[in-house]
């Protein structure tokens, strides 16, 4: 019995050890998770922890950007809005991450995980890491220092350069800093790329019923 069981391990792991070869022999990539990294939309001069009209609009508008980038997410992360964050002095709940990606969230019925809060980057990275979103699309909505931060320990961690992701400016509410990992081959360093929603133009006035 023990033998029988032994045989089918080894076969089990000769089997996953071979599914990249497979795959190339198919003309098909092997799995690679995708990590697509964005900052919460425009914010009012209070803060409030809040969207401002304008970044209600890009919340609206980057259902259709997601989808023609990156296709379906799987799964979808933002801080945790109970906790509170200071926010032009005062201190409020932190929801604006979670308010930019809920109409994606809506758009692709899927749920947001908040289960980390805005500086557990260890935490949320640990969860991106898991051996189950080796081929998964992954959206993070988050706040641009942490975001970067993020970005640089997803690359070191996996063999690539963080000098590559390039500082996040307190202006800029349209990246996206995309980490590519291939976890079934780790030799592969992770691949960073700097992309833009294309969002900037909107209005600042809020949409009208």
């Amino acid at each position: 019995m023990q033998s029988i069981s032994r045989k089918y391990a080894v076969a089990t792991a000769i089997a996953v050890l071979m599914l990249p070869a497979q795959a190339m022999a198919q003309g098909l990539k092997p799995p690679v998770e995708t990590i697509v990294i964005l900052r919460h939309g425009e914010k009012p001069e209070g803060g409030l922890g809040q969207l401002d009209c304008q970044g209600l609009n890009r919340s609206l508008a980057l259902p259709a950007i997601i989808a023609s980038k990156f296709g379906k997410p799987d799964r979808i992360f933002a801080p945790d809005p109970a906790e509170q964050k200071e926010d032009e002095g005062a201190f409020y709940n932190y929801i604006r991450p979670l308010a930019t990606i809920e109409p994606t969230a809506i758009r692709f019925g899927l749920p947001v995980d908040t289960s980390f809060g805005l500086k557990d980057i260890t935490g949320l990275q640990a969860a991106l890491e898991r051996p189950e979103n080796r081929s998964a699309t992954i959206v993070v909505a988050w706040e641009h220092k942490q975001a970067r931060k993020l970005a640089k320990n997803l690359v070191r961690s996996h063999g690539g350069d963080p000098d590559t992701v390039p500082k996040w400016r307190g202006s800029d509410f349209d990246s996206l800093y995309v980490i590519r990992i291939d976890q079934q081959n780790p030799k592969n360093p992770a691949q960073f790329e700097h992309m833009a929603e294309g969002l900037d133009h909107l209005s600042q006035i809020c949409p009208q019923q």
